[in-house]
């Protein structure tokens, strides 16, 4: 007699197969910059640390990501989500513990989904808040990177042909939001659906729609809203600059502003789901892209692990958190009958 299939094997042999891959490239993209520089090198670009200016950095960062958290608190209250403030920042700060020690890019974001979804009984409703969320954030931090080009352009700094790219970036990034928000685009899809004979996606395409629909009719609101998260990126960018003064890297003028381009450049990169964590794949993308700002390729290597040692390091409260907040749900959710006892 043949045994039954276990249920999800294929799904998780898939995932095993995705992790496996991203794992390679991660050694691939390490072993290859190991080859330009070694870690001696790296070392040394880290060995006088000015430990006031990695403060200020840590500081600066952590502004950014309570900038974060208010940003999706208030989305979520937009689409007439309730849960309290200090739950939202809670669940923001899990996220980032997330990003930084599970891998993959958006373990933080389902977490967020499914924990406040479950409480709120609005799954889908925060999904669609969370999704509103990052891309009012990389169309805000690609918008930073484009208004600094055209004035490096103007005044003839130089820059790789490359950063070209973050005006079809900028273009996409809109016209994804534009879509979104699109009444006519909520009419056409459940419609487009049917068509095919697909009716749960005609049903959950109207749910879906409905969700964003939520958001349609503010448009100073929304402005507001991406106004402040251009606010929240301006200062995640200075995290990097800030690090490198920790590090002893003096920068001029020229230099920041190539680095307020490039650093977009290289945040935009490791949103692709190719490494663990965007291992190897930060570290050489910055070996051959923050040279253009005159820095060695160890300093550019060293400021960009430094960086993400800031942001590491700072997401660690978001572990706290989470154990926190396990104790107390295993206390709330005990068995009455214990309690009465």
């Amino acid at each position: 007699m043949k045994s039954a299939p276990v249920a999800g094997s294929g799904s998780s042999w898939r995932g095993l197969l995705i992790l496996m891959g991203k794992l390679t490239i991660s050694a691939g993209l390490i072993t290859w910059l190991l080859s330009r520089l070694s870690l001696s090198e790296v070392q040394l670009a880290m060995d006088h640390p000015h430990w006031g200016w990695l403060a200020l950095g840590f500081l600066v960062y952590g502004l950014s990501a309570l900038g974060g958290a208010i940003q999706w608190a208030w989305i979520l209250r937009a689409a007439g989500i309730t849960a309290p403030a200090r739950e939202i920042v809670r669940l923001y700060f899990i996220g980032l513990f997330f990003n930084n020690f599970l891998p993959a890019n958006i373990g933080g974001d389902a977490w967020k989904i499914l924990d406040l979804g479950r409480h709120e009984n609005r799954r889908l409703g925060v999904f669609c808040a969370t999704v509103l969320d990052r891309l009012l954030g990389l169309t805000a931090l690609t918008l930073v990177a484009v208004m600094v080009l055209f004035y490096v352009g103007m005044v003839r700094i130089p820059l790789p042909n490359t950063a070209l790219l973050l005006i079809p970036v900028l273009l996409l990034l809109t016209a994804a939001l534009a879509l979104l928000l699109s009444r006519r685009l909520g009419r056409l899809l459940p419609g487009f659906f049917r068509l095919f004979k697909r009716g749960k996606l005609a049903e959950q395409s109207v749910r879906l729609t409905d969700e964003f629909g939520l958001y349609r009719r503010k448009v100073a609101w929304l402005n507001g809203v991406f106004a402040f998260s251009c606010l929240v990126q301006f200062l995640r960018l200075a995290t990097h600059l800030l690090v490198a003064l920790g590090l002893g890297i003096s920068l001029n003028w020229s230099q920041v502003l190539q680095l307020y381009v490039l650093i977009p450049m290289l945040a935009i990169s490791l949103t692709l789901p190719v490494a663990i964590n965007g291992i190897g794949l930060r570290e050489s993308i910055s070996a051959t892209l923050l040279i253009w700002a005159g820095l060695a390729v160890s300093q550019a290597v060293a400021m960009e692990i430094a960086a993400y040692l800031v942001q590491v390091v700072f997401s660690l409260q978001g572990g706290i958190l989470l154990w926190l907040g396990r104790w107390a749900r295993g206390n709330d959710d005990s068995d009455p009958r214990d309690r009465a006892t």
